[in-house]
């Protein structure tokens, strides 16, 4: 069964039965596959959740492959307090695998993935979604890209581009799915890549002793390499029923039949010239027709000289057709030798799959190191050629970032030929909330983002764009970023809002990073104002959150004034005449105004709207310094009256009244009507 069949917005949903997600049958499934007596050493054994969503992914896995997963050798439990938390919302909105439009790229991964095989686009995906609260693995990483750096870097990846997807051809073994074709692949890089990535990789001290551990890993008993040279053809065929898979020398008897299958001609002149000499019979011939099959035809006054074995098959006007034990034997392995080949073939290569058991769980440790070491040559590749710089890690609580970049937007930028202004970013525990005003289109977006993004690749210990970065310990990325709506659960733009971000205020600690962009502009002005106000007070009071908060409320720049740990920051601009430009630097204090018609006639508006919103702009402006109360937001701009009057007074002066017959002055008239001020 399938739920929401046929929606694009929606995977498809299998529905299985419920004694399927039985948390008691989760706890045997993984005991068998990991062969112990219980899950208390990998500390699973007291979380019934996830044992039931894997009795439930098992017995579908099983159920689609026809077999249990014996690949699946290793269990690892991801708790809250290891990770750094990356909720939905904020995968989404830093598009870290996806567009916003739900596209592969431009994201970050695709910026990253410079991988040169399957398993290291894998490797670095997972790292970009889990990155851990622990430095210790993010500093293992950054002193392994930086050795990269020095040297190795391309020499690893052009081996790596050579090298079989090993994971996947793991997991097909252990199915017994594994295609010939693969299992060459995987002959090859076990005979030649391997060792040559030991050598690049063990060529220089300072990279060597980097990566020992990984190398470690990529040991394999050679016994596998063995047996994929001896049993698999140099050049297998694609599919197995059409033959050639298995190599010759490794079988006798399907060297023998494919000897008949291929070299029956030659066979049985062999045996002709064989039964010649030993009969002495001269004119003997060894023939085969698809009537009779095969035979040994003697003429009638050869007939005396014919040995006692034959024995007689035919009988015709001028000769005899004689059938011996060995022809016999022939002709039952000639008539049958390529369906019993290719039979051969299948029963040599399942066999095949059956030895190579052994050695699944060493592969998927080889597949990691490899996966490991591809996604470490393209981290190194990628800070060198966007020039990036190592993070620093300290213990106390900050967020330092000088000249920070945002690496997908820059990319964008650059091929474009256009520069990307670099902006700092400076928090810490004296000031932990930024309160950013300034113009849509100016930047506010963008660097909140880059913030983001440049913390979580330093979380994953990546090299980050920025001239240099220190950061303190941080726990979770945070974001309420964009109008959206979930319709299909019946949540409006605004109620999606206020979710996320409580959300983010149930969750958030003094060790994350918050990104607040335009809370509170789903509902009324004053509703607004007062949500937003209280939101960012209860960040900085109770959270006490490394928070970025814009905002087109200027009422809360007044935050910094009553509270020591929030700061004003705008992004930059200037007016020319009508038009604004946007200089996309972040300084301090609050912006002056925010430009926002001058966007709207960016943005294309009709030259009317924008005149008529000027207007009711300068007029709500000067009723604020006048302390009026309303304001005629609908008035017409003095400009579009005097157009509109103009217009008027043209089309009066074009009519000749004594040229006009009744009805075309009535039709002037109706004109004169709609043009009219």
């Amino acid at each position: 069964q399938t739920a929401l069949a046929g929606s694009p917005q929606r995977p498809r949903i299998a529905l299985r039965p419920a004694w399927n997600f039985d948390a008691a049958l989760g706890e045997r499934k993984l005991c068998t596959l990991l062969q112990t007596s219980s899950l208390h050493a990998f500390g699973a054994d007291a979380l019934p959740a996830a044992q039931s969503a894997a009795a439930a992914l098992l017995a579908y896995a099983e159920h689609t492959q026809g077999r249990a997963l014996a690949h699946v050798s290793s269990l690892r439990v991801e708790r809250a307090n290891t990770l750094i938390d990356l909720p939905e919302a904020t995968r989404r909105n830093l598009e870290l695998t996806q567009t916003l439009r739900g596209e592969s790229q431009p994201t970050l991964l695709s910026l990253l993935d410079t991988c040169a095989s399957g398993m290291g686009s894998r490797m670095l995906r997972r790292w970009l979604l889990a990155p851990e609260r622990d430095r210790a693995t993010a500093k293992t990483r950054l002193a392994q890209i930086a050795a990269l750096r020095d040297g190795g870097q391309r020499e690893l990846a052009d081996v790596l581009r050579n090298v079989a997807d090993v994971e996947r051809i793991a997991a097909r073994i252990s199915l017994r799915q594994a295609r010939p074709r693969e299992l060459a692949a995987l002959r090859e890089t076990l005979s030649n890549a391997e060792q040559q990535i030991k050598q690049t990789v063990g060529q220089r001290s300072d990279i060597a002793s980097n990566f020992t551990p990984i190398a470690s890993e990529m040991a394999l008993d050679p016994a596998c390499a063995t047996l994929l040279a001896a049993s698999i053809a140099p050049e297998p065929a694609a599919i197995l029923r059409d033959g050639g898979v298995i190599a010759n020398g490794f079988d006798a008897e399907l060297d023998e039949l494919r000897g008949i299958a291929t070299n029956c001609d030659a066979y049985l002149l062999d045996l002709e010239s064989h039964e010649r000499e030993r009969t002495g019979i001269a004119n003997l011939r060894v023939q085969y027709n698809k009537v009779h099959g095969f035979f040994i035809e003697v003429t009638q006054g050869q007939l005396d000289k014919v040995p006692a074995d034959y024995r007689r098959r035919q009988t015709l006007k001028n000769a005899e057709r004689f059938l011996t034990p060995e022809l016999q034997a022939f002709e039952a392995k000639a008539l049958s030798a390529q369906e019993r080949s290719l039979a051969r073939e299948k029963l040599l290569y399942e066999q095949v799959l059956e030895q190579l058991q052994p050695f699944v769980a060493a592969l998927m440790r080889m597949a990691n190191a490899l996966g490991t070491l591809d996604a470490l040559q393209a981290l190194a590749e990628r800070s060198l050629s966007l020039n990036w710089c190592a993070p620093q890690f300290v213990a106390h609580p900050c967020i330092d970032i000088r000249q920070g970049r945002h690496p997908v937007v820059q990319a964008r930028l650059n091929e474009q030929a256009t520069s990307f202004m670099p902006n700092d970013c400076a928090l810490s525990a004296k000031h932990r909330l930024q309160i950013i005003t300034g113009p849509n289109m100016g930047g506010k977006s963008t660097y909140m983002r880059q913030v983001a993004l440049i913390v979580l690749l330093a979380s994953i210990g990546s090299f980050v764009p920025a001239q240099s970065c220190t950061l303190g310990p941080i726990d979770a990325i945070h974001t309420r970023i964009g109008a959206s709506d979930d319709l299909a659960n019946a949540q409006s733009t605004f109620m999606v809002e206020m979710s996320e971000g409580a959300q983010i205020l149930r969750n958030a600690t003094a060790q994350s990073l918050v990104l607040m962009d335009e809370i509170g502009r789903g509902t009324s002005t004053f509703d607004g104002l007062a949500l937003a106000s209280a939101i960012a007070t209860h960040l900085h009071d109770k959270n006490r959150s490394f928070t970025l908060f814009a905002t087109h409320y200027f009422e809360l720049t007044e935050l910094p004034a009553k509270h020591a740990g929030a700061v004003n920051m705008h992004v930059s601009a200037t007016e020319k005449g009508n038009d604004v430009v946007f200089l996309h630097t972040i300084e301090p204090g609050p912006a002056s105004k925010s430009y926002g018609v001058a966007v709207a006639k960016l943005a294309g508006m009709p030259q009317s709207v924008v005149s008529q919103a000027r207007n009711s702009l300068n007029a709500l402006e000067a009723a604020q310094q006048a302390g009026k109360a309303q304001v005629d937001l609908f008035a017409a701009p003095p400009e579009v009256a005097a157009s509109a009057e103009s217009a008027a007074e043209a089309a009066l002066k074009a009519i000749d009244p004594d040229a006009l017959s009744p009805r075309e002055a009535l039709e002037a008239l109706y004109r004169l009507k709609a043009i009219a001020p």
